[in-house]
């Protein structure tokens, strides 16, 4: 049996996938084809494989963009900090068929050293991609690329994210015109070998185990000495004892116990008469 979900959720359609899925950094990709240079904020892409290195984007249909990628076959994406905020809103609400936005926005670019797109100054990181494969997936083109070429500003990017300088963070899109800034690096603790969930608690079990066999045997030898202690004449308190705030034994009979009685042979008035 499955718990009910708990009373709080609430539905959403199932448009709303994209935006959950959002939190990456946002790129600025750029295009060049045909003689004209273009630009366009994503934020559906994501790595596809190691070896070799590939990415893949998203791109909607009726984008410009997607024209210019199918037919050059290569683009660049050029990864924004804070500074680039409003230029990144900005060039999201125009079309490249329409505008050049390089114009518009009086962007700095340089040139890339494996394709023929601009990288944008002023970002953090830049990755140049050569196009594989175009598959169309409902009203999106996504394309595979193999990455030719890695720049990074050192500052910013070491073999991660280094999150120290706020100017130096990677921009991230919440959707709409709500972007944010990753805050905190958090260090997890790396699992060791024998950290396999089966086997820790196997040990942890096995461990209890020892543990309570070992305070069962600590008990009993606790009991018999006090047992020769009461046996003695020496009276304490069982309580107290076994607690550890009162010794096994006491010099002088002085703690009488409450409710405890004594058998008449062990205590110590017949003892002294000589009945024990």
């Amino acid at each position: 049996m499955r718990d009910p979900a708990p009373a709080h959720l609430q539905r959403r359609p199932v448009t709303a996938t994209a935006r959950l899925l959002l939190g990456g950094p946002v790129a600025l990709l750029t295009a060049h084809d045909r003689g004209r240079d273009n630009v366009m904020p994503v934020a559906w892409h994501m790595p596809v494989a190691t070896r070799p290195p590939l990415v893949a984007v998203a791109i909607e249909q009726s984008r410009h963009t997607a024209d210019m990628v199918s037919h050059a076959e290569q683009f660049a994406l050029s990864l924004p900090g804070r500074a680039l905020l409003h230029h990144v809103q900005y060039l999201a609400s125009l079309s490249g068929a329409d505008v050049d936005k390089f114009e518009a926005t009086q962007l700095a670019t340089f040139a890339a050293t494996h394709v023929d797109a601009p990288l944008i100054a002023g970002c953090l990181a830049w990755v140049e991609c050569a196009v594989q494969e175009i598959l169309p997936f409902g009203d999106h083109l996504l394309c595979i690329a193999l990455v030719v070429a890695v720049h990074v500003d050192p500052r910013a990017f070491d073999d991660r994210w280094l999150m120290r300088d706020k100017e130096l963070r990677p921009l991230q899109f919440l959707g709409d015109h709500y972007y944010t800034l990753p805050h905190d690096v958090l260090e997890a603790r790396l699992p060791g070998r024998a950290d396999a969930p089966e086997r820790v608690l196997a040990e942890r079990a096995a461990e209890e185990l020892e543990l309570t066999r070992e305070a069962r045997e600590r008990r009993a030898e606790r009991m018999d000495e006090l047992t020769r202690e009461l046996t003695a004449g020496r009276i304490v308190d069982i309580d107290a004892a076994e607690r550890g705030s009162l010794p096994l034994w006491l010099p002088t009979p002085g703690v009488v116990v409450p409710d405890f009685a004594l058998p008449p042979e062990a205590t110590p008035e017949a003892d002294e008469r000589g009945e024990r």
